[in-house]
């Protein structure tokens, strides 16, 4: 009974008045206060902490939907376009050389995995472009003059307000300097280091934090959410553990020698010759017999579950969905103990990539684009995945869909419906408007700009005016 009350501990007593004045149950649970002992208990089996990437380091259930999203981003193909026609540009060397080898001691897709390891499991990752002490404030074409680019470690940095009062300039008109002193790294390899803010992209997974402290404009992890997954996963290996290294006895070899009185205890003698007997004659080694005779009457009772028991994979497979769920992973995709196959699994990977890997890809070129300040020179960084097994019928489909819409606008045209400008608008393209020709519908075009069209696209161009469709020349038949 003692041992009941420590662990549950007991209730305070309601006084008979306050029910007697008509309390509802609510009012009544707001009463009740737990003792001290029952509020350790609640909160004594939660084992995991906030340090997510130990955990991300250690619980292979946490690693995996993590490293699985990084991984892909950083294996994406990373281009500089131009704005004007999202053309590739091969000659722009100081982004050619982030996309190469952004430090001394890493390549860009190491420093990419790197960046969204820390996004998705801290919630918070921070991009630093190094820049020489003469670029000012007012130069935000950070790319000019910045050859040194670095991931860092997201749960160091410390964000300082430029002031520790209530006069901090939020949600009112301000630019980040305003709001934002310097990020302060804290490692205890090099010591403390003030970053100034114009050197630093924060890439925030959710929403911030405003209460200033260590998580000031800080997103929490998405991991906060699986405290109880991720604790029950550490207690079902640790349990699994313990039966692996038979810490403790796993049973009680009992006598059942009985005289006219009674049961019979062994005597010490019978109890070490039967250890003997055990420790050396039986097992599953060499020389050694899977089955053991005793000439004393006994019998075996176990004490400790087994693992098939306590249903262990059960448990971890439920856990590991529910944090593949925290990252948009779908449950079919999550490892598991007996290899099982789904015939839709090429569809979910597909769906990974269209919800969770692609749009957060995008969201880091065009965020980096910004930050680095490409855009202010016509240039934007972006990434595709065209080597995607799984993605390659939709890009089959995509095609279809081109071809229908070209087919479908070249009809458009030769009815005069719709200019050559308005079908590049309908695929995707920028319209000309230095060539008065793409601006015109068919029938107002001359028979010398009809020629040119048949020229240029070597198509049969009908024309309502009555002259025959001109046909290709000899040398472009059969192209």
């Amino acid at each position: 009974m003692n041992i009941i009350k420590k662990i549950f501990g007991t209730k305070s007593v309601i006084k008979s008045d306050e029910v007697d004045k008509g309390k509802t149950t609510s009012d009544i649970k707001d009463i009740v206060r737990w003792s001290p002992e029952y509020i350790d208990l609640l909160t004594a089996p939660l084992v995991a902490g906030s340090n997510y990437l130990e955990l991300f380091k250690s619980v292979p259930e946490v690693f995996w939907p993590i490293d699985y999203i990084a991984s892909r981003i950083a294996g994406a193909h990373f281009e500089l376009k131009r704005a004007k026609d999202d053309s590739i540009v091969w000659t722009n060397k100081p982004i050619n050389a982030l996309l190469s080898k952004p430090n001394c001691i890493m390549g860009w897709r190491e420093l990419i995995y790197q960046h969204h390891i820390y996004k998705l499991c801290t919630g918070n990752a921070f991009f630093r472009a190094v820049l020489p002490d003469t670029v000012t404030d007012s130069d935000t074409r950070i790319w000019r003059w910045c050859s040194n680019y670095w991931s860092l470690p997201a749960d160091k940095i410390r964000i300082q307000p430029t002031n520790t009062g209530c006069s901090i300039p939020l949600f009112g008109i301000a630019s980040r300097e305003d709001i934002i002193s310097y990020y302060r790294l804290d490692m205890a390899l090099r010591g403390a280091m003030d970053i100034p803010v114009m050197q630093i992209w924060h890439d925030r997974d959710g929403s911030a934090e405003y209460e200033s402290g260590t998580m000031f404009l800080k997103s929490k992890s998405r991991l906060s959410s699986m405290n109880k997954p991720i604790s029950n996963l550490i207690a079902v290996y640790e349990a699994r553990n313990v039966i692996y290294v038979k810490r403790g006895a796993i049973g009680f070899i009992v006598g059942q020698k009985q005289d006219p009185t009674g049961s019979v205890a062994l005597t010490s003698s019978e109890k070490d010759n039967l250890r003997k007997e055990l420790n050396t004659k039986y097992g599953v080694g060499e020389n050694q017999s899977p089955y053991g005779i005793s000439d004393v009457p006994v019998s075996f009772v176990r004490t400790n579950l087994s693992i098939s028991e306590l249903q262990p994979f059960d448990e971890t497979l439920a856990d590991a969905i529910a944090i593949a769920g925290a990252y948009g992973i779908p449950s079919v995709l999550v490892p598991r103990k007996d290899q099982s196959t789904f015939s839709n699994q090429a569809t979910a990977e597909k769906s990974v990539y269209c919800g969770m890997v692609i749009p957060m890809a995008k969201r880091f070129c065009a965020d980096l684009t910004s930050f680095l300040g490409l855009d202010q020179d016509g240039y934007y960084l972006d990434c595709n995945f065209s080597d995607v097994d799984c993605l390659q019928q939709g890009l089959k489909e995509a095609e279809e869909v081109k071809k229908l819409v070209n087919e479908r606008c070249s009809a458009q045209f030769d009815k005069g419906l719709i200019t050559l400008n308005d079908w590049r608008a309908q695929i995707h393209e920028s319209q000309i408007e230095d060539i008065e020709l793409f601006g015109k519908l068919k029938f107002q075009m001359t028979d010398e700009e009809i020629e040119i069209i048949n020229r240029v696209f070597n198509t049969k161009i009908s024309d309502d005016n009555g002259r025959k469709n001109q046909e290709p020349d000899v040398q472009d038949k059969g192209k």
